[in-house]
This record gives C-alpha cells, sequence and structure tokens, in this order.
C-alpha cells in the first residue's frame, strides 16, 4: 500500500526538526572559542587556560587584592618636639656689676627729689630746712603703704599676677592721702603753718598724687638699667619715696600760699 505524499512530507519534516532538537548543546557553541590560539585569546584579554577550560563547568574566584603596605613613619617624624622653653626674667644675673651708665642714671633720678624741696621753698617763701623736713615727713609716713607698690616677685612674673595687681592697686590709692596728711600735719603743727590750710592739703593730696605716679615710673626705669634685680633695690625704693613726699611738699606750699606770716 502506498503512503499518501503529505504523510511522507510530514513524516519528513518531523524527522528533521527531532534531529535538530536532538543535537548536543557543544554543536551550537561557535568553533572560535574551541580552537582559538593563545596568542589571539591574550590579546582578547582571556588567560591562555581559559579556552581549554570551555567545555568545563568552572567558575574562578575572584584573586584579593592585596593592599600595598603603608611605609612607616620615618624616625624623624617620630622624634617628638622640644618642650617648650620657660621664659624667665633677664634680670636674673648673679652678683653683675652695676655699670657707670647705670650709676649715671641713679644720680639723675636722685637729684629730682632734691629739686623739689628746692622748690617748695622757692614757692611758698619757707625755709629750705623746713620744705626739707616737710618732704621726710611725707615720704617716711607714705611709705607705709608705698612698700606695696614694689612687691615685683621674679618667680610669679613681675607685679602682673592677681596678688600683686591688686596690692599695688592699694598702695596707688592709699599712699598720696597718707603721704599728704604728712607733709601737711608736720606743716601746719609743728610749724607756723600756712596761709589757706584746706587749700594746702588738696595741694598737697594733689601733688602727692603726682609724685606716686612718677615715683612708680622711675622705680621701673632704675630697675632696668642693672642685670640683677637685688642690686640697689633699697635705693630705687628711696628715690621713688623722695619723689612722692617731695611732691606732696611742693603741693603744700604753692596751693596753701606759703607760710603765714611769723609773729615777732
Amino acid at each position: 500500500m502506498r503512503l499518501p505524499a503529505s504523510l511522507l512530507s510530514s513524516l519528513a519534516a518531523l524527522s528533521l526538526l527531532g534531529a535538530v532538537l536532538a543535537s548536543p548543546q557543544a554543536s551550537a557553541r561557535p568553533l572560535s572559542s574551541l580552537h582559538e590560539s593563545p596568542l589571539k585569546a591574550r590579546a582578547r584579554g582571556i588567560p591562555v587556560a581559559l579556552p581549554l577550560l570551555t567545555d568545563q563547568n568552572v567558575e574562578f574566584p575572584a584573586t584579593p587584592v592585596q593592599p600595598e603596605p603603608r611605609e612607616e613613619a620615618s624616625e624623624v617624624e617620630k622624634t617628638e618636639p622640644p618642650p617648650k622653653t620657660v621664659r624667665t626674667s633677664p634680670h636674673l644675673a648673679a652678683d653683675a656689676p652695676v655699670s657707670a651708665g647705670a650709676w649715671m642714671m641713679y644720680g639723675t633720678f636722685s637729684l629730682v627729689p632734691l629739686g623739689g624741696v628746692y622748690g617748695a621753698s622757692r614757692v611758698g617763701g619757707e625755709r629750705l630746712w623746713v620744705t626739707a623736713a616737710e618732704t621726710l615727713a611725707g615720704s617716711l609716713v607714705g611709705s607705709l603703704p608705698a612698700g606695696l607698690l614694689f612687691l615685683q616677685s621674679a618667680e610669679s612674673g613681675g607685679r602682673w599676677t592677681e596678688l600683686d595687681v591688686a596690692a599695688f592697686g592699694a598702695g596707688l590709692v592709699l599712699t598720696p592721702p597718707l603721704a599728704a596728711l604728712g607733709t601737711w600735719g608736720l606743716g601746719e603743727l609743728v610749724f607756723h603753718g600756712s596761709q589757706d590750710r584746706g587749700s594746702a592739703f588738696l595741694g598737697a593730696l594733689g601733688g602727692a598724687a603726682v609724685g606716686t605716679l612718677l615715683g612708680v615710673v622711675a622705680h621701673g626705669v632704675l630697675e632696668e638699667v642693672v642685670d640683677n634685680r637685688s642690686t640697689l633695690q633699697w635705693l630705687r625704693k628711696y628715690i621713688a619715696l623722695g619723689f612722692i613726699g617731695s611732691g606732696a611738699t611742693v603741693g603744700y606750699q604753692w596751693a596753701g600760699g606759703g607760710p603765714r606770716t611769723r609773729s615777732r
């Protein structure tokens, strides 16, 4: 029995389709990957052994990237910075000799109070020894609080610390009235007194205030011209007190109008 032609063509098509579907997967791979030379594979960035393992399901693990070791710090960078130097006063030379210029400076400043004593005698027409006594009285009484003006400790950084500033302020406030009281009291009680007692006391107070400021400045200047603070310390204080007493005497004689008329 002969089969129809349409049935034969259908069977042929089905057999051809089954042959295509039943072919292995390897036949679908391009031949270029199987037969590619190692040089061409390296040129495309593929390792040489990779084409040989394409038929095997091998997974290549990722190569870990090792970080580059950090260079250790050099010995220069590891060295610690030098310790901070402590600032010290330049006036620390022990037993430093006093220069000729320093002696000249001290002598010049010593003449200022003496000139004030003489000027006070010329202003009010008072006797010279009386104005000298009034200056001495003002300096002695004013020296009680004036010692606070010269508290300068080298270890604590000089006058500019809290306690030293408080002491300096107290001395600056208390010294003028006490120095004026000493000069005015000696002139009014021991000697013949002034023509105007109230104005004389105010004049002595103003003169003592100016003398106190000038004495502090003179003390600081004289301290800077020597190489050791303990050298001539007593002379600096006496010169500063002389500024205070002579200032009080000049103000007392000028504002008081001179001494009263002495009875014969």
